[in-house]
């Protein structure tokens, strides 16, 4: 199977470099194209047995599965550019949320499927959201969700939970990024602590944090029961995070306002078109 990426921005390069290091797809049946031809030619520079194409068309016409990488705004004059070189066999996945898969099914003749990716699948961890358009078998979806699993672990989300979703698996990286990074360089400025210990400290804190997620260990809740303990410093600390309570309420409304004006956006684009 030829396996397309069409734009090789942060994601797009992040998910080739991800399929080739997890053995998904050989380095030779991995096609990428991007409008900037050096953004994809960076790529080859790595890897060099893939395929820097130098169309989207002609990576429609050779490629069986195709991610598409690009912007929202993008994606109605893209799909429409590639919709004469589909087949009915091919897959076309979209990775990105505001997106609908009714939109998708309107230009691409043949399956489709949203699957959002996260930066953690580098590593061949963490989730990745599907959301399966028309005309799959169990069988099919079984098989795309175990090609997936070579690098990620598939979860099944519906159209109505994908922002909320994709604000946890794909922006959540960035999110705890930033509060890490408060929580370093608050420690650089109040102790002895160089902001580079500091830093290595948390790496290694949110590394073992997660292996303890991974082994079943403890959830969020019982984490917080095993490391407080009564009139420990713990406590007192967690008692000033709470006056933080409802950052997260106004994140959620604040993507989800995003999301709906780029919907609004997409609508007025994908129903203007010729």
């Amino acid at each position: 199977m030829d396996i397309g990426i069409i734009g090789t921005g942060n994601m797009g390069t992040m998910l080739a470099e991800t399929l080739v290091t997890s053995r998904a797809v050989p380095e030779e049946r991995l096609f990428v194209t991007n409008r900037n031809l050096q953004k994809a030619e960076r790529i080859r520079q790595a890897y060099t047995s893939i395929n820097v194409t130098p169309d989207v068309s002609r990576l429609a016409r050779r490629c069986d599965l195709i991610f598409i990488c690009v912007r929202p705004p993008q994606f109605p004059a893209l799909l429409q550019t590639i919709q004469p070189f589909l087949q009915a066999n091919d897959t076309v996945v979209s990775i990105t949320s505001p997106v609908t898969l009714e939109q998708l099914q309107s230009l691409a003749p043949c399956k489709t499927v949203r699957a959002v990716p996260s930066i953690t699948n580098r590593s061949h961890t963490g989730a990745s959201l599907i959301t399966y358009g028309n005309g799959w078998s169990t069988i099919e979806q079984e098989d795309f969700e175990s090609w997936m699993g070579q690098f990620s672990v598939p979860q099944i989300v519906s159209e109505e939970t994908i922002r909320a979703s994709s604000d946890i698996v794909s922006c959540g990286p960035a999110f705890f990024g930033f509060l890490l990074e408060e929580m370093t360089s608050a420690a650089a400025r109040k102790t002895e602590l160089t902001e580079k210990q500091a830093e290595r400290l948390a790496e290694e804190m949110i590394i073992g944090m997660g292996t303890l997620f991974s082994k079943r260990l403890y959830n969020l809740q019982t984490l917080q029961e095993k490391v407080k303990v009564p009139g420990g410093v713990t406590g007192i600390g967690l008692e000033v995070l709470k006056q933080t309570e409802g950052v997260f309420d106004e994140l959620f409304t604040a993507t989800h306002e995003k999301f709906a004006e780029d919907q609004r956006m997409l609508k007025d684009k994908f129903d203007h078109l010729d």
